[in-house]
């Protein structure tokens, strides 16, 4: 069955129907299967609805795969490579199975990272052509990917033609106030640098005049208040979707119109209003294609210097935020849980705490749960030390939890990267992805580090493909069950746990009902064991992760009577089953219980 964008939104319980159909060891099955790969991701027959809840893969193109023999990593490569992201075949079983992808920064730039733009409307010669972007869009929408693109509004390239006119009018003496290039910008005129503001520098040249770059002086903050930049900002939103992006991942979200990582109600109105004109054009452009959507261009801000009332703050203007309360923390969330540093139980109850703050601020918000991006350390090295049951085990805890879900290219074969030392540290967590294959288009270009081989140490994509107890293997099969479930990311959360007898309850009424302050007082299992139910139209499933070395028994005959394992992902071997009422889990196991389809004549 091929998987493409024509396919239609279909209901919860038409989904639970297929995947209660399905074979269990297609998931998980200790070794290897018959045939040349042991990599199954969509061997089974399901519909993925066509929304934003998506498996989103962060690809910095430069470090993907390089398509013209220049070293570089370029759009060509990525086209190239597209079946293994997803091939757009239930029947084969060496893609990942994502079905969304964030493009790093693409436009003309004269960094390496992209980040500060001369032209909006083009692509980087580095990367290729408008053509090739085409090209991209088409290969996409046959697999059923959409393309999410990195927008940086906050600010632009001081090569951009708009800052080249500006300093020009400092130079000529103009009033920042009322000159139309300057006032594109945030300038002022004074003896001193401004107090206010992360950083100011001083137009050269001139004695007095100075702009405001919170980032770098060659990255000159827009001012997003002006009605000039406004308008050239939905043309370029259109621009982009006319030509197939279905969404936006915004840079430096809190900066905009402001001068601190905080929430305020300057740069709230302008998110607002961008939402909303994004949603409108999304609309104009996508309306016919997927109409049953409560959102277009629905997309996601990068929001991590406030507090998280800040991020929930964030998600009113419309868009979805990432979750670094979750993410990119050693002590704390998915790592954290992983880690030992947190009790297993009260992973559930944060997810649930978000998810409605975010719902609470705007009724059609996802979460965006990730492990680490390109301005994070990488996870397999810096979190878990390339340990791989833990590895598998944070895979699981953050890509079987509500909302979206954003791999790092690389990630899912333990790619290592730590910012540390060397004269630009970002180059180190961006590294060229570890193929072991000339034929896949290595990158070469910006030499490695001298310790590149150990932080790619757990091996190559070629290394891994086959491998049945591989990460990138685990990472295939827990995105196959995110596929088969769609409860996973549009469901309701509700955090569970184990009272006195065994007994899976909701966390509220144990605690209630035992008096007690921490759930681990009442059952010692809850330490190591995150559960959790997923609710999405009218369907219920139930998802247990046994972060423990022990075995842990739940007993399910009240809440979830008559459920079934469905579905089943292993850190390191061992057996999940039911015994009667009793679900028996080894340590490292995850398991996805569901009610049986009904049987039909």
């Amino acid at each position: 069955m091929k998987n493409n964008k024509f396919k239609k939104i279909f209901s919860a319980a038409t989904a639970l129907a297929l995947a209660a159909a399905m074979p269990l060891c297609a998931v998980a099955c200790g070794g290897k299967e018959a045939g040349e790969n042991a990599t199954p991701t969509n061997t089974d027959k399901y519909t993925i609805p066509q929304d934003y809840a998506r498996t989103y893969y962060e690809v910095f193109v430069r470090s993907f795969s390089d398509g013209n023999g220049d070293g570089i990593g370029d759009l060509r490569g990525l086209i190239n490579n597209l079946d293994y992201l997803n091939d757009g075949d239930d029947s084969t079983t060496t893609d990942l199975g994502i079905n969304g992808i964030w493009l790093m920064p693409i436009h003309p730039s004269p960094s390496y990272h992209k980040y500060d733009v001369k032209d909006y409307y083009d692509i980087d010669p580095q990367y290729g052509t408008l053509s090739d972007f085409k090209e991209l869009i088409e290969e996409c929408e046959k697999r059923g990917i959409w393309v999410q693109m990195d927008l940086v509004l906050n600010h632009t390239s001081n090569q951009h033609e708009w800052f080249k006119a500006a300093v020009a009018s400092a130079k000529a003496g103009r009033d920042p106030e009322t000159d139309s290039a300057m006032s594109k910008y945030v300038f002022v005129k004074s003896d001193t640098q401004p107090s206010y503001g992360k950083k100011w520098q001083k137009v050269s040249g001139t004695d007095d005049y100075w702009y405001l770059c919170n980032f770098d002086s060659s990255m000159p903050d827009l001012n997003l208040d002006n009605e000039e930049v406004r308008e050239e900002i939905l043309t370029i939103v259109k621009f982009w979707l006319q030509k197939g992006v279905r969404s936006f991942r915004l840079d430096a979200v809190p900066w905009a119109c402001n001068y601190s990582a905080n929430y305020n109600e300057q740069n709230g109105e302008f998110w607002t209003w961008f939402s909303e004109n994004c949603d409108r054009l999304g609309r104009e452009v996508y309306g016919n294609k997927t109409p049953d959507l409560p959102v277009y261009c629905y997309n996601v801000g990068e929001v991590w210097g406030g507090s998280q009332d800040d991020i929930n703050s964030f998600f009113g203007t419309g868009m979805s935020c990432f979750n670094y309360e979750l993410a990119a923390n050693y002590n704390r969330g998915f790592s954290g849980t992983v880690n030992g540093k947190q009790l297993a139980y009260r992973l559930a109850d944060m997810q649930a705490e978000n998810q409605a703050a975010a719902l609470a601020k705007d009724p059609d918000a996802i979460l965006s749960n990730f492990l680490s991006c390109h301005d994070n350390n990488r996870s397999g090295s810096n979190h878990f030390g390339f340990d791989v049951a833990k590895i598998k085990q944070a895979a699981a805890l953050y890509m079987l939890s509500p909302g979206n879900a954003y791999i790092y290219y690389g990630e899912e074969i333990g790619a290592g990267g730590d910012k540390y030392g060397d004269n630009d540290p970002d180059s180190n967590i961006r590294l060229p992805f570890n193929w072991g294959d000339k034929s896949k288009g290595i990158v070469t270009v910006d030499p490695p580090q001298a310790n590149y081989k150990e932080k790619q140490k757990l091996g190559t994509w070629k290394s891994q493909t086959t491998d049945a107890n591989s990460v990138l293997t685990f990472y295939r099969q827990t995105i196959k069950l995110r596929n088969r479930f769609p409860e996973i990311a549009r469901g309701i959360i509700t955090p569970l746990a184990l009272d006195g007898n065994g007994k899976i309850g909701e966390q509220s009424e144990i605690l209630t009902a035992s008096g007690q302050q921490y759930l681990d007082y009442v059952n010692a299992v809850n330490k190591n064991v995150s559960v959790y139910s997923l609710t999405y139209k009218d369907s219920t499933i139930l998802i247990v992760h046994n972060l423990g070395t022990d075995e842990a028994v739940l007993d399910i005959s009240d809440a979830f009577a008559g459920y079934e394992v469905q579905g089943e992902l292993k850190t390191r071997g061992g057996k999940v089953g039911l015994d009667g009422s009793l679900l028996k889990m080894s340590g490292g196991t995850v398991a996805l219980l569901a009610k049986p389809a009904p049987v039909t004549a």
